[in-house]
């Protein structure tokens, strides 16, 4: 009797070993079923992902200007691809803005000459207007403190703000290499060249009563490698130069 059960054991010990990964692939096929879940486009020409489902993970962050400006945040309201998107709120009767910084920075240099910023945008109400704004890691300040440069250029540049959801390709050319930071130790501004080996994130802005109100929603931010050749208004190109 005992002979029989360890003999028995031995046998299934064997099945066990001579059985294949396919056996269980087969036994396991229907018990489990992937998420679906709403698919990004597969893009190689990707460099930098700015904003997609998220504010940015592994150190990125967000802030606003002035301080009682509203926060930023992720909402289902809207989306491009995904599920969310960011909504914005600037106060229009002041310079305000809203920055979105990755974690660490990037080396753009390379791509200076086909790269584009890419992002899609939505108006509450349509024909808003702002600044698209590029900064770097910063540089030290007078005051011992440290601030990004920024490189800006207006949104009508290329076309308008809608209620309808918008594809903006910004050629990184176009926003020039002459970066400006506010220095507050002695109230003014001051241009510095921008540090493109070192990209650090996007800021949307407004100027003073440029708007009678502004909201926004943001979505699918990128710098891509290449990008389409930029058609602009009359007077193109405008860069900044010294």
């Amino acid at each position: 009797m005992c002979f029989s059960k360890i003999s028995v054991v031995l046998l299934l010990g064997f099945a066990s070993v001579f059985a294949s990964f396919g056996d269980y692939r087969s036994r396991d096929s229907e018990r489990f079923s992937a998420k679906t879940v709403k698919p990004f486009h597969t893009d190689q020409d990707v460099v930098a992902i700015i904003m997609r489902e998220g504010i940015p993970r592994g150190g990125g962050y967000t802030y606003q200007y002035p301080r009682e400006n509203p926060e930023p945040f992720m909402t289902d309201k809207y989306a491009v691809q995904g599920d969310l998107s960011m909504e914005i709120e600037l106060i229009a009767s002041d310079y305000s803005g809203v920055a979105i910084a990755i974690a660490g920075s990037v080396d753009l240099l390379p791509y200076m000459e086909e790269g584009v910023l890419e992002l899609s945008i939505k108006g509450d109400k349509g024909g808003e207007v702002c600044q698209y704004v590029v900064l770097d890691d910063g540089v030290k300040t007078s005051d011992d403190s440290g601030e990004s440069l920024q490189l800006k250029i207006g949104s009508k540049s290329f076309g308008d703000i809608t209620t309808e959801w918008q594809r903006v390709s910004v050629p990184l050319k176009l926003f020039g290499n002459n970066g400006v930071y506010w220095d507050g130790k002695n109230q003014r501004e001051i241009m510095l060249p921008f540090n493109w080996d070192r990209f650090k994130g996007f800021r949307i802005e407004v100027r003073k009563d440029e708007n009678k109100e502004f909201k926004v929603w943001i979505d699918d931010i990128v710098i891509k490698k290449v990008g389409e050749e930029y058609k602009g208004p009359e007077g193109y190109p405008f860069r900044n130069v010294l």
